[in-house]
């Protein structure tokens, strides 16, 4: 949800604090994230946008590393892309789980 005025918009995030699933946040919303544990950055190749993938908690298991370094990545390249061929704009934060 976005909330301003004219050219000053301010994303206003809303997540369930308590989940513990992989998600993707642009970049430049990562400081308004509170509790966020960031396992790694991926880039959309259409747009350039950068998106830090991680938890907003820690999980209560623990995360199998190819998960965060193939399988994540991948999820998030295919929600990028789809976005870009429906021609709308990427979410601030993209659940991944």
């Amino acid at each position: 949800m976005l909330i301003g005025k004219g050219d000053s918009m301010i994303p206003t995030l809303t997540f369930a604090m308590d989940c513990e699933y992989p998600v993707a946040i642009r970049e430049e919303d990562l400081s308004v994230v509170p509790f966020f544990i960031l396992e790694a950055h991926e880039l959309c190749t259409m747009c350039g946008e950068r998106f830090g993938i991680g938890y907003l908690r820690a999980p209560k298991r623990e995360v199998d590393i190819s998960l965060v370094a193939v399988e994540l990545p991948g999820k998030l390249m295919d929600i990028l892309a789809k976005d870009h061929r429906r021609d709308r704009e990427h979410e601030h934060i993209i659940e991944l789980g």
